[in-house]
């Protein structure tokens, strides 16, 4: 039989691990521990596993020794029902389960004569401690943040929810390679249809490899739109409440951080804090909303001021809210240009070493800053408007809103500058009725404001009586 043809264990021990060498094209690490056990005649058999990322001493106590102490056994389900000690022990036939198992750190048991074999899992992954997390940082609540182990997340998540109904159905992307994806609910809460739809989308996902959650949530976004409609959070108190309105969490195997759908525009407006202490519960949602207007419409409003309404400004405050003449770069590149130098300063501080941060900030802030503006390059206002506007951009970054306002900045730049703030009214209008029409998994973006629910409004733009928002149960509309 050509061994690319082969698609169930042989009987013959020689074979099987020919062919399992070759699949793995001899590599060094797949380690095989030759054995002999004892039915009714004295059989060769071995123990194969991946060096590196199983855990050697479980397979020397719970496998190797139990198999070398076995008198007499008649069949693979007594060897796993009597004998290993592995709590993770299954049959397996086919060379498809048995390379994924090896993959995944599982150690293999081969029988000359049989054609099942076994996977005990002794995986030994290595793993970043439980740390606080990066983003989406409060000064009251949980410290503890999601790591790349999607069994360490699930673990965190049952210890904030110690319940029966928290429900999790693992899933397998990747036709070459499977990578591990969980679908986390809350049974008696989630919205079943919702539901649906996240498994059908994530069951039709037709990739090579999953590398990234942004395969994920590509599908679970379905229609392409400049909003995100897949919330993303790397606390876990955060999916634990989401779980709790009856939204659902996704995560995957290699990602510190969870996928929750549906995810409204309301949803990136609330923050942990809120929910931990007293103060911030009136006001802090309408300042991150009056930020992210800020972040769109700022640069706008300035441009146009400067090109169309000098005359509704003082005259002494004219001279330093305009742009002056002698200033060599056109005010829409002025603004162009201190955009780009800010994004330069973000990215900077992204790739280089922490510990020349601040020094990269301190040359782009200080140094090209204020050599641009002493230089008559850009006005001194320009680099104080856009300043504000980062700012402003920034306080409304976690969950993942930060890239739709980039585009957004500079469509409502050019508004303003073309057509004054005529431009910018008619462009806000059509920025609402396109998210209007904007879904997340069959709901509307806006909801409970676009479709009005007065009932789900007890959360919206300030946070309610947090024992009325426990015992009350969310519902969602869906596209009709």
């Amino acid at each position: 039989m050509n061994n690319t043809e082969q698609s169930t264990l042989l009987v013959s021990l020689e074979k099987n691990i020919h062919y399992l060498k070759e699949k793995f094209n001899n590599t060094t690490d797949l380690k095989i521990r030759p054995l002999t056990v004892n039915d009714d005649v004295i059989r060769d058999a071995a123990v194969l596993y991946l060096d590196g990322i199983t855990n050697t001493q479980a397979i020397q106590d719970n496998v190797l020794s139990p198999l070398l102490r076995i008198i007499k056994f008649n069949s693979i389900d007594a060897i796993i029902t009597r004998h290993l000690l592995i709590a993770d022990v299954n049959k397996v036939t086919s060379y498809e389960e048995i390379l994924s198992g090896l993959s995944k750190g599982k150690t293999l048991i081969l029988i000359d004569g049989y054609h099942e074999g076994i996977l005990a899992d002794t995986a030994d992954w290595q793993m970043r401690s439980v740390t606080e997390p990066d983003t989406q940082r409060a000064m009251k609540g949980s410290l503890i943040g999601f790591n790349e182990q999607l069994k360490v997340n699930v673990n965190i998540l049952r210890n904030f929810i110690q319940s029966h109904k928290l429900s999790i159905e693992n899933l397998q992307v990747g036709n070459e390679v499977k990578t591990d994806v969980s679908i986390l609910f809350m049974d008696g809460f989630v919205d079943q249809r919702i539901l649906e739809e996240t498994r059908k989308r994530i069951k039709e996902i037709d990739v090579t490899y999953l590398l990234e959650a942004r395969v994920i949530e590509d599908a679970l976004e379905g229609k392409k739109t400049l909003f995100p409609t897949v919330f993303t959070s790397e606390r876990p108190d955060v999916t634990a409440s989401a779980l709790f309105e009856g939204r659902i969490a996704i995560f995957v195997n290699g990602i510190p951080y969870s996928l929750i759908v549906p995810a409204l525009f309301l949803h990136y407006f609330h923050q942990p804090d809120e929910y931990n202490q007293k103060s911030g519960r009136y006001g802090n949602r309408f300042m991150r909303l009056f930020s992210w207007l800020f972040s769109i419409v700022l640069l706008g409003v300035y441009v146009t001021f400067v090109r169309f309404h000098k005359e509704w400004v003082p005259a002494h405050f004219a001279k330093i809210f305009f742009k002056k003449s002698d200033t060599m770069l056109p005010i829409f590149v002025e603004i162009l240009f201190v955009m780009l130098l800010f994004q330069l300063l973000v990215e900077a501080s992204l790739r280089i070493p922490k510990s020349t941060v601040i020094i990269v900030s301190l040359i782009g802030a200080i140094v090209v800053g204020q050599t641009a503006v002493t230089a008559k390059l850009i006005h001194a206002m320009t680099l104080i408007v856009v300043g504000i506007n980062f700012l402003a951009n920034i306080s409304i970054s976690a969950g993942g809103l930060y890239g739709s306002v980039l585009t957004l900045r500079l469509i409502f730049l050019l508004l303003g500058f073309l057509f004054g703030l005529k431009g910018l009214l008619v462009g806000f209008i059509l920025m609402i009725a396109y998210m209007a029409s904007i879904r997340s998994m069959g709901v509307p973006y806006l909801a409970p404001f676009i479709p009005f629910n007065p009932k789900e409004m007890k959360d919206a733009l300030i946070r309610g009586d947090l024992r009325k928002l426990i015992n009350s149960k969310h519902t969602y509309p869906h596209k009709k």
